[in-house]
């Protein structure tokens, strides 16, 4: 069975870094893509994946993103973050492909436990 991974992509590390140390006691390999061409050649690896994906400072692309790695990848998790709570711009990531959307106010530990139940870990965990 390949090691599972988690794809961050995002522009400031700020995400990568509150669930840095969950893929290290989980033993999951945290990838950190710059582009979308990136992320995808790391899913074509193959094995178990969770995407987390920073929406708000290209929404275009972003979304452009998130549609080709739902279609081209079905079977990866993806959380999409956002900066604000938008009911249209939410419904629009849920069509996407996106499998759960976090907006502000949240907590570390709810990104923690959203991550870990999408990779099949038990949720509280993270503890």
């Amino acid at each position: 069975m390949r090691v599972p991974r988690l794809l961050v992509y995002e522009t400031d590390g700020r995400l990568a870094a509150i669930l840095d140390s969950c893929a290290k006691r989980h033993q999951w390999i945290l990838y950190q893509p710059r582009s979308t061409n990136s992320c995808l050649r790391q899913l074509q690896r193959g094995g178990p994946a969770v995407l987390v994906l920073r929406l708000g400072r290209d929404l275009a692309r972003e979304l452009a993103g998130l549609d080709q790695v739902s279609w081209s990848f079905p079977e990866t998790a993806i959380i999409a973050v956002t900066d604000h709570e938008d009911t249209a711009l939410t419904g629009l990531i849920w069509d996407l492909g996106a499998s759960f959307v976090l907006w502000p106010p949240w907590l570390p530990g709810e990104l923690e436990n959203i991550t870990l139940g999408l990779m099949g870990a038990p949720v509280g965990a993270w503890r």
